[in-house]
């Protein structure tokens, strides 16, 4: 590699087309790429997603794939005319958008990557979508290559995507990256196996994992052979699902790749809607003491409110993306398992989509733990969403929340990795608050709830006030509201266990308690001249 990365960001090819009225200019379209997101950011190596899938969408001048859309004579759509007038365009005027990207972000001093979807399937949700522009011909003209309806997974994507347990596809795929890595200035190429996580029939896994493992090793030659001709090294990276068993269980051998140092860059990753903790352990072990860098992805997409998914309609606000307090927490999460760095996904949402963070300020704190433990964080507590892990992958387990609480199933235990050391802070007086917030639903002033912190019961209050005649939200919701700053609580840094107890429930209600979200929001006294943030659900 020769130089490790701190901060990775994934552009997913839509930079300079989604948002922007067509057609562009060169330099208005490097504006779009690099303007907000890369440009005066501590952003070491720019993952560019111009490889959308394995049947060779691609975007820039590939002569191996075919360019996304040139199928289209007219567009479908607006969004498909836009961006096909501007890479149109581009090409036709003897501009390849990857050739300028390469350019730029080197002028930059940043490494840029190809990233390539490893086994995409926006072109074929539900159905084979002719009319996508990531649809190209040879899928079309080839359904023998796709891993068929008899594919064994719980979900009905894989019957139309491609089949890596078939020598023609990994062909295919590997003469598509050598074009990349031999014809273009790239610094690496990155397989996003996240997008989408399934690549043979899974009666096929294990015979898969070792074909794939085969090709690895080609591609590790070819990326050396590409090195060789640069006069500079040539990475491989991989994005891969953040739950350990899981990669197991899709044949994706990382553990091998590592050992054999045929990749250079691991991310392990969730699928959409952001985790705000992960086991990261495994990730981190497997690459100590070897060249491989162990990255965590955050991800931005709206699937994480300002305040959280269900919560929003609570609190009055639109599910719009993670503040910065979150994405503090987030990133000191990681770091306090000993990640090499981070790797944003779909940071346009930030942006571009709904404009939350329009100059991407977040990314000149990422970089940098130690400024981030004295500034303030909110951890939240990851939630089921219908695209955590477990929704794909039988060995991940569920996220912790919601939990319903009931006389026979009482308890809800779980953890939150805190980056900050709390008992400094609080003996420094630079710690304002910690407030621990549950949220909870289908309160009565007739039950009683226990709160622990490491084993040691907690007192708290109830916000709105657990009282008769006061008002309430629907469906009895409450927060369950205690500040560990003013406790003997304020905890060293690393893991807590938080535990929730149901002592005493209703007698005349049928359903349980439902603890729904949590939050710990840490707030720092803040020296002059620097911005003091309000809690979130306040500010909304």
């Amino acid at each position: 590699m020769g130089r490790s990365y701190r901060l990775i960001l994934n552009d997913d090819g839509g930079r300079g087309h989604w948002n922007w009225v067509a057609p562009l200019s060169t330099e208005q379209y490097l504006n779009a790429v690099f303007g907000a997101q890369v440009q005066d950011k501590p952003v070491d190596a720019l993952f560019w997603c111009g490889l959308q899938n394995p049947a060779g969408a691609a975007n820039y001048g590939t002569k191996v794939g075919e360019v996304r859309g040139s199928r289209m004579i007219r567009f479908p759509t607006t969004s498909d005319w836009t961006f096909g007038r501007t890479l149109r365009g581009m090409l036709d005027a003897g501009q390849d958008p990857l050739t300028l990207i390469c350019d730029r972000g080197h002028e930059l001093g940043r490494h840029v990557w190809l990233s390539m979807r490893f086994n995409d399937a926006h072109h074929c949700y539900g159905e084979v979508l002719e009319n996508n522009n990531k649809t190209t011909q040879l899928y079309l003209d080839r359904p023998d290559l796709r891993i068929g309806p008899d594919h064994g997974w719980p979900y009905d994507y894989p019957t139309r995507v491609w089949d890596y347990a078939k020598a023609e596809v990994r062909e295919y795929v590997h003469e598509l990256l050598a074009e990349a890595y031999l014809g273009y200035d790239v610094d690496g190429v990155e397989l996003d196996l996240m997008r989408h996580p399934m690549l043979f029939a899974r009666h096929n896994v294990e015979e898969g994992s070792k074909l794939l493992n085969d090709w690895m090793q080609q591609l590790r030659v070819l990326a050396d052979e590409a090195a060789d001709r640069k006069g500079r090294p040539q990475g491989i990276a991989v994005r891969v699902p953040s739950c350990d068993p899981a990669c197991a269980e899709i044949g994706i051998d990382w553990r091998t790749w590592v050992a054999e140092r045929w990749i250079d860059v691991l991310t392990a990753s969730c699928f959409h809607a952001a985790e705000h903790d992960a086991d990261l352990a495994p990730f981190v072990e497997g690459c100590r003491n070897t060249p491989v860098q162990a990255h965590w992805c955050v991800e931005l997409t709206p699937g994480f409110p300002h305040v959280e998914h269900r919560q929003s309609l609570y609190y009055g606000g639109r599910p719009l993306g993670p503040a910065t307090e979150h994405l503090r927490a987030m990133a000191l999460s990681a770091y306090e398992q000993d990640v090499d760095g981070l790797y944003f996904f779909n940071t346009h949402f930030a942006f571009e989509r709904h404009s939350t963070h329009p100059d991407v300020a977040f990314l000149n704190e990422l970089h940098d733990p130690d400024l981030l433990r004295s500034r303030d964080q909110i951890y939240l507590v990851n939630r089921d969403v219908p695209t955590a892990h477990n929704m794909f992958f039988e060995s991940a387990p569920p996220r912790p929340l919601p939990r319903t609480l009931t006389s026979n199933d009482p308890t809800c235990a779980f953890t939150i990795t805190v980056g900050t050391d709390l008992s400094d802070a609080a003996r420094a007086r630079a710690l304002r608050s910690a407030v621990l917030r549950i949220c909870l639903k289908g309160l009565t002033p007739q039950d009683t709830i226990e709160v622990s912190w490491e084993g040691r019961p907690l007192t708290g209050d109830f916000e709105p006030p657990l009282a008769p005649g006061t008002w309430e939200q629907w469906n009895g919701l409450h927060f369950w509201v205690a500040d560990l700053a003013r406790t003997d609580c304020a905890s060293a840094r690393g893991r807590h266990k938080c535990t929730v107890r149901l002592v005493e429930r209703n007698p005349l209600i049928d359903e349980g308690i439902t603890v729904d979200f949590v939050e710990l929001d840490i707030r720092f006294w803040h020296m002059p001249g620097m911005p003091i943030s309000q809690p979130i659900h306040r500010r909304l």
